[in-house]
């Protein structure tokens, strides 16, 4: 059963403030309450990920293996949450997450995780509206790739910041300011959207990336010969 603490509003303020309403209490019903020891790793790096998890209590460490050596890189508290990365672009666990103290989290199965926070906070939109958005100064193109991959193809005047310093870097951002998101295909640009959104920020993922556009123009070339 989920705590007496955890309750709406605790869910409204949190991570989950862009959640619409509606799915409130659904999520209350469908979290599994967890109450974990200090020392216990709750994901591990290189897993294939099955759940989401919201910290009502406690306090994370978040290592990765960095030259084969284990790296601290963030620390996460209550309201915090961690695990979409991996649901969201459908790759393995890019690092470790354990137990600094004794707490409480909330885990979310995959297919709930799916159901109600990926699609009610992944808002899409094309590249034509996207570039209109741009154009009218409304919002900036946010190249979540490696600087390697956005020397070679990122979008004019877009703003490069890789998916993995995306959660660290959330204060350099503008909240008054709309990001359109795009990564290659689709999957890194999805777990970065989400990131921002859980974050109280206006955030549009490019449906299909670049390879959308790259499709679509091919498409308008061959209908024009």
């Amino acid at each position: 059963r989920i705590s007496q603490a955890f309750n709406l509003q605790s869910l409204t303020w949190g991570a989950l403030a862009q959640l619409p309403a509606a799915h409130i209490e659904t999520l209350l019903r469908r979290f599994q309450w967890l109450k974990v020891k200090r020392g216990d790793a709750i994901v591990r790096e290189g897993e294939v990920g099955e759940a989401y998890y919201l910290i009502e209590s406690g306090w994370c460490q978040v290592t990765r293996h960095v030259g084969g050596v284990e790296m601290p890189v963030a620390e996460l508290g209550a309201g915090e949450a961690f695990g979409e990365e991996a649901l969201l672009a459908g790759v393995e666990r890019n690092a470790t997450v354990t137990m600094r103290t004794d707490g409480v989290l909330l885990r979310l199965d995959k297919q709930d995780f799916q159901a109600l926070l990926q699609e009610p906070l992944l808002h899409r939109i094309d590249y034509t509206a996207a570039q209109a958005k741009v154009a009218r100064g409304e919002a900036v193109w946010l190249d979540v790739r490696y600087p390697a991959e956005f020397g070679e193809d990122g979008l004019p005047g877009a703003l490069n910041l890789p998916l993995n310093e995306v959660r660290h870097a959330l204060g350099a951002l503008e909240k008054n300011r709309e990001y359109v998101v795009y990564c290659r295909s689709g999957r890194r640009s999805s777990a970065a959207t989400f990131l921002l959104a859980q974050f109280g920020y206006t955030a549009w993922l490019l449906d299909g990336g670049l390879r959308g556009i790259r499709s679509d123009n091919d498409t308008a070339l061959e209908e024009e010969a």
